[in-house]
């Protein structure tokens, strides 16, 4: 944790410096100027109220005498007070070095005098110019409002997402079977039950016919979801709601300074969610069943690749009759599907979460894109490999970052048709 600290600290004063570099080229050359005063000693002074904040308030929450997940929770404005600052500053910093290329220029005309040659007019445009810092200038005042933005707003702005599912195996008193699928609640992170409570009413308007949730229902503990309990009672879809356990649920997560890591309590977890009106599956399955046709459920224990636990056992909870049912798989690390899921007995659909989409991206109908997808590159939507099908939800809740830029919280309403898609 100390190593960890250091190096971000390192980062910050590195960033916070050449961001400083690049900003004294747009500001007057004369020391007396008022505006190049006001500019670098407000730079200053808002980086030291940045540290004295997160001192102060650190302490604060030391002494609070509040539950640990309440501290838990409070630390994500430290960590949301830093990304205002820091995130702004490392792109202005992209474009302060895209102006400072001139300053290879003559690396360049020695070692590679031909690539010099061809591109001789932009170096040297870029170098006198100072377009590529007003650019940059924009683009950090811009992610400013917008991880601000994602503060103040897009954590609660909740958001249905339609999708239309095709199979030709499906049972056909399941042809329009719709089912809600949320994921990540973290509902240690929600300070007000009402907040919670409006995604509820959504998912409760869309009347689903099953409602499922692939993991991550706490940050750290039990208790944080008993305050919640009545307000999932609202939600009571005809063939019941569903869920697992995720790495959070299970107790696999990183301490926060001076919090312990307490025991995960499983069992009592377990139990909320039964008061909530959850079936928890723990590697097991349960059947629907339609008319005279029925679809199997199952869930896995987390199971994500290190340093995330692999408790899931998939063979457990498929049961026996391998290849007999419509089978509906939830699995809350994305990962699990192409590990394990693709290579091993026919799973037609799997549901899961956990990447949040990072929190931070950029998502619409044209384009999706989120630094997530360096790490998981099933991160969000639907995926495919022949006749198994993947969805990934980004997330009902927050974490660590206190917010959602451009990555608004997903309630999915997956409806299910026999057949093949259209236009495919």
């Amino acid at each position: 944790m100390s190593l960890r600290i250091l190096l971000l600290a390192v980062l910050f004063i590195f960033i916070t410096w050449y961001a400083f570099r690049g900003l004294k080229f747009l500001l007057p050359t004369t020391p007396s100027s008022l505006l190049r005063r006001v500019v670098i000693y407000a730079y200053w002074i808002i980086d030291a109220a940045l540290i004295v904040f997160a001192v102060v308030y650190a302490i604060y929450i030391r002494v609070s005498g509040v539950e640990d997940y309440v501290q838990y929770r409070r630390f994500f404005l430290i960590i949301g007070a830093f990304m205002l600052v820091l995130l702004p500053k490392a792109a202005f910093s992209l474009f302060v070095l895209l102006h400072d290329i001139k300053n290879l220029k003559f690396w360049v005309m020695q070692k590679m005098p031909r690539v010099f040659s061809r591109f001789e007019n932009f170096i040297l445009w870029i170098g006198r110019s100072k377009v590529a810092l007003y650019l940059g200038l924009a683009v950090a005042g811009y992610l400013f409002f917008f991880t601000l933005f994602g503060m103040t707003h897009g954590r609660y702005n909740f958001q249905v997402v339609n999708q239309e599912i095709w199979f030709e195996d499906l049972p056909e008193n399941f042809d329009g079977f719709r089912l809600v699928h949320i994921s990540d609640t973290h509902l240690g992170s929600f300070r007000r039950v009402d907040a919670v409570k409006e995604g509820l009413l959504i998912i409760q308007s869309l009347n689903p016919d099953m409602v499922v949730l692939t993991g991550d229902m706490v940050n750290n503990h039990a208790r944080e979801a008993k305050k919640f309990i009545n307000a999932f009672r609202i939600l009571d879809p005809q063939f019941g709601m569903f869920s697992v356990l995720g790495n959070h649920d299970m107790g696999d997560y990183r301490t926060w300074g001076t919090i312990e890591k307490p025991e995960p309590d499983i069992q009592g977890l377990v139990m909320v969610q039964q008061e909530m009106g959850f079936t928890t599956l723990l590697n097991e399955h349960r059947f629907i069943t339609k008319g005279k046709d029925s679809i199997k459920v199952v869930g896995v224990k987390n199971w994500g690749l290190p340093p995330f636990i692999q408790a899931g056992d998939l063979e457990l909870a498929l049961g026996k009759k391998l290849g007999h049912y419509f089978t509906i798989l939830l699995s809350h690390d994305p990962s699990h599907w192409r590990e394990q899921v693709i290579p091993g007995p026919k799973v037609h659909l799997t549901l899961s979460g956990h990447t949040h989409g990072m929190q931070f991206g950029i998502i619409n109908r044209f384009f999706r894109w989120s630094p997530i997808k360096w790490k998981y590159p099933d991160w969000n939507g639907l995926y495919r490999k022949e006749d198994e099908k993947l969805y990934v939800n980004r997330g009902f809740g927050f974490l660590s970052y206190p917010g959602r830029a451009g990555m608004p919280p997903e309630i999915t309403l997956i409806t299910l048709h026999k057949g093949t898609q259209p236009n495919l």
